[in-house]
């Protein structure tokens, strides 16, 4: 089949099962440097030596035409000369210019690899800078634009703190734990595999992808949209981090910076154009937890704040959920200043008197003879009627109650007790309460309620059909993302559903508000 009859879905999951041949359990990764190179960005690797880091970046140069690869190991003494290319002899001799001859080092490379990226020095850190983010080498006195697709990085270890690296570190998008095989039965295959002869020959050459493909393609990942619901969403996870933050130790913080955010956006834009779609979807955010962590206990937490914002919030801002509430608390407000009376009266309640460790009792006075008893709330509260419970009496004691003896006290009223066929009224005291006095409204007033009720009602059906599209739309391919795993998709048709549950809930309520003043005339 040619690549002019393949979907870009179909094209890219086709390349990358030629990349991930006799690599094991390193989908995601190939994935991630995949969609990093497409969206031109770069990607960091963090795991130990011997677990593919370097495999991964020279297979992925075989997803592009013609593409160069430079791959270098950084030391302490690594000198500039090394990655960028050394200078021209000739051209310092003959021409009096400093320059360098870069065809066969990083500035003339499409993908580049970057092993022990920590170790390198100043130099070459400061040019690294402007090659990652405008994609400009500087030449002796000229500037030019790099071609490099994709940069991949990797370490054992993350930046230290302190060492002027913070600004290298936040130019690496995507930020991935490499670690070694886990299952078994893979354990053994890749340890008695045959040798792969030629792996220039993994992706057929109407497979990759062509230099005027690439540029074709940025462009048009330019034109993806991004929904304002997805922006919603995205704006959730940036408060929610931001909220997180201000609890956390300074050593503890996860920053993201607003570049590093446009740049997260345009990956969700290529992702959503590598999926066929002409805008972002929900499940495309699940690749921001490997945009967000800056140390390695953060990485659970990336995932848990994203996968907490998906399901909570992933369909949430879109449905119109501020205007129809706010609509509605402004009816039920209206409804009730309308139909109720409000009015302040006096009314008996027991007094109370509160021990310093904040037990409220009530005072029986002369309940023997001359001397008052006092009940605890919590016992008054357990006798049922005038049917007599056995509980405490206290008397008082200083500021404090002491137990004095276990009887049966029953309970006519409110305010009366007894025992032993004797009635004792206990202290009162009294407080101001709102009294609430119904009130019919009229009939011209009840037709203006209908009209913002069937108004209300129109904005929940219509949000419920843009959900109920977008159902339909959505789950024909959350299942099938290249980039994020199938389980989560359940977790944006839990959001989707939770969604469509909320509106049904505004729908009763708006049902009950109407009824509420309705039956006031069958009163």
């Amino acid at each position: 089949m040619s690549q002019k009859a393949l979907s870009n879905h179909q094209r890219i999951s086709e390349i990358l099962a030629c990349l991930n041949q006799d690599l094991f359990e390193k989908e995601k990764v190939i994935g991630l440097a995949l969609l990093s190179a497409i969206a031109g960005e770069s990607i960091f690797l963090l795991g130990p030596p011997g677990v593919a880091k370097s495999m991964i970046a020279r297979r992925l140069k075989y997803a592009f035409s013609g593409a160069k690869s430079f791959e270098y190991l950084m030391g302490k003494f690594s000198t500039p000369d090394e990655v960028f290319g050394p200078v021209s002899i000739r051209k310092l001799k003959e021409e009096d210019r400093y320059e360098r001859l870069t065809d066969r080092y990083l500035p003339g490379a499409n993908i580049v690899f970057l092993d022990e990226i920590w170790k390198a020095s100043p130099p070459i850190q400061n040019s690294l800078l402007t090659v990652l983010n405008e994609k400009i080498y500087r030449n002796g006195e000229q500037e030019f634009k790099v071609d490099i697709r994709g940069l991949i990085s990797a370490s054992n270890e993350l930046p230290l703190k302190g060492e002027g690296l913070e600004a290298i570190w936040d130019r690496f998008l995507i930020r991935l734990v490499v670690a070694g095989i886990e299952r078994e039965e893979l354990f053994n295959r890749m340890i008695t595999m045959a040798k792969i002869r030629n792996e220039e020959k993994l992706v057929s050459e109407n497979l990759k992808i062509s230099h005027q493909e690439y540029e074709d393609w940025s462009n048009e990942i330019d034109l993806v949209e991004v929904p304002s619901y997805i922006l919603g969403l995205i704006n959730h996870i940036r408060k929610v981090i931001k909220q997180r933050n201000l609890t956390a130790e300074p050593t503890d913080q996860m920053y993201v910076s607003d570049r590093r955010w446009r740049k997260i956006t345009q990956l969700l834009k290529a992702s959503a154009f590598l999926h066929d779609r002409k805008e972002v979807s929900v499940m495309d955010c699940f690749l921001v937890e490997d945009c967000i962590w800056d140390e390695i206990e953060q990485v659970k937490e990336s995932q848990d704040i994203v996968l907490g914002s998906i399901t909570n919030y992933g369909y949430a801002f879109l449905v119109e959920r501020k205007a129809i509430m706010t609509e509605l608390n402004s009816l039920q407000a209206e409804i009730k200043k309308e139909t109720q009376i409000v009015k302040q009266e006096t009314v008996p309640i027991r007094k109370a008197y509160t021990d310093p460790k904040g037990t409220v009792f009530y005072r029986v006075p002369a309940f023997w003879g001359e001397t008052d008893a006092y009940l605890r709330m919590s016992d008054v509260e357990k006798i049922k009627g005038d049917t007599p419970a056995y509980i405490p009496v206290f008397e008082e004691s200083g500021k404090s109650f002491r137990p004095f003896q276990t009887l049966d006290i029953g309970l006519v009223s409110d305010f009366v007790v007894t025992h032993k066929e004797r009635e004792f009224e206990m202290e009162q005291s009294t407080e101001e309460r709102e009294l609430i006095i119904p009130k019919k409204a009229n009939a011209a007033t009840k037709k203006i309620w209908d009209s913002q009720i069937l108004l209300l009602e129109q904005m929940c059906e219509e949000n419920l059909m843009k959900l109920e599209s977008r159902k339909h739309e959505d789950e024909g391919h959350l299942t099938k993302h290249i980039f994020v795993a199938r389980a989560k998709s359940a977790h944006v048709m839990d959001s989707l559903d939770a969604a469509i549950k909320e509106l049904l809930n505004y729908k009763l309520d708006i049902q009950k508000t109407q009824h509420a003043y309705e039956s006031m005339d069958a009163n």
